[in-house]
């Protein structure tokens, strides 16, 4: 892969962008196997602060996606393990790096060396990199399908999405580093943090949702984002706990047994690796409602989840990356991005 140039603070803007914008590492990107048809899609994988494009790639299990459903993956790496994402973070911050036009310049660098399908890119991130696609969103939505955040919050105070694209969000009920309902200072990330619904609502808006209200709009699911409903009678996500009790999130409603949970078209949708159940009980809330566009707004909260990226095994186990595409998978850019 094509190492980057020599470190210059020349702005990662223009034709050569990605060559001149001093990044100096090479590129980490996995491909379908040979005979996947063609153009494929790509997600860029961006990874939290204090981590490089290594962490991804070993623990979301990305690189299995990419096999079983036929896409490409790249993991870039944030200058000092950080992006920039806005308030966040770190030295990236501080120096106000341009990750945004840096990775518009990769994107287009990759469509012009490989058969990637410009309508079919998507943006994950965890933690900081959840807020870095979430201001890539705000900023050119329109060249993207869509976007998935786990543990993020948008740090961007301006956001008009372009036009309408899917957003996908997965957040810890007790996650105190980017809490659910934001907080006023946070000492570590020397910033405030925007709560999750705040994060969303441009989202909402643009891709004309509306607010979760009505009973249907918030169901419990099981470790695969299933839909999941009591056996004989109501239960609770977990002994004497609500939906958020650790943050102060709100809480979401039981639906009587018996009750029909809608399932959306495409949520079940095999189309990433296979997600085996590790549990019998309710895992997620889920809230979304229908869009008046063809895009999707949808938010999984796990009331247990500390910060991070939620374990694919164990007691309180969750099918991230095969969730995350379900809802990736169909959608698509209304614009493919300029070509640098």
């Amino acid at each position: 892969m094509v190492p980057g140039a020599t470190p210059s603070a020349t702005p990662t803007t223009g034709p050569d962008a990605f060559e001149r914008s001093g990044r100096g590492t090479p590129i980490r990107i996995t491909l379908p196997p040979p005979g996947t048809p063609r153009p494929y899609p790509l997600i860029v994988a961006l990874h939290s602060l204090h981590y490089d494009g290594t962490d991804p790639k070993a623990h979301w299990d990305l690189d299995g996606l990419a096999r079983t459903a036929g896409l490409a993956v790249v993991y870039p790496d944030g200058i000092g393990k950080a992006w920039n994402a806005g308030t966040c973070c770190d030295t990236a911050k501080i120096n106000n790096t341009d990750d945004v036009g840096w990775l518009r310049a990769l994107i287009a660098h990759l469509s012009e060396n490989y058969p990637i399908d410009r309508t079919r890119v998507s943006l994950i991130g965890l933690s900081n990199g959840g807020m870095l696609a979430y201001r890539y969103a705000c900023e050119h939505g329109d060249e993207l399908a869509g976007i998935a955040v786990v543990a993020a919050s948008r740090q961007v105070a301006q956001c008009q999405p372009a036009a309408p694209l899917t957003v996908v969000v997965v957040h810890g009920g007790a996650d105190g580093h980017v809490p659910y309902l934001g907080s006023q200072w946070s000492p570590v990330l020397l910033t405030a943090i925007t709560p999750v619904e705040e994060s969303m609502a441009p989202f909402r808006a643009v891709d004309q949702c509306p607010l979760p209200s009505q009973p249907g709009d918030t169901i419990l699911t099981d470790s695969t984002g299933v839909p999941w409903h009591a056996p004989e009678s109501p239960l609770a996500l977990s002994a004497g706990q609500q939906p958020g009790v650790a943050t102060g999130s709100p809480a979401a409603p039981t639906p009587p047994a018996g009750a029909p949970t809608p399932l959306p078209d495409g949520l079940a949708a095999t189309a990433g690796p296979p997600a085996v159940p590790t549990t019998t009980g309710p895992v997620a809330v889920r809230r979304e409602t229908r869009c008046a566009s063809s895009a999707r707004v949808v938010q999984y909260l796990l009331p247990s989840m500390a910060h991070g990226w939620p374990p694919a095994t164990g007691p309180n186990s969750f099918a991230t990356t095969g969730v995350i595409w379900n809802l990736l998978a169909p959608a698509r850019s209304a614009h493919p991005g300029p070509r640098m």
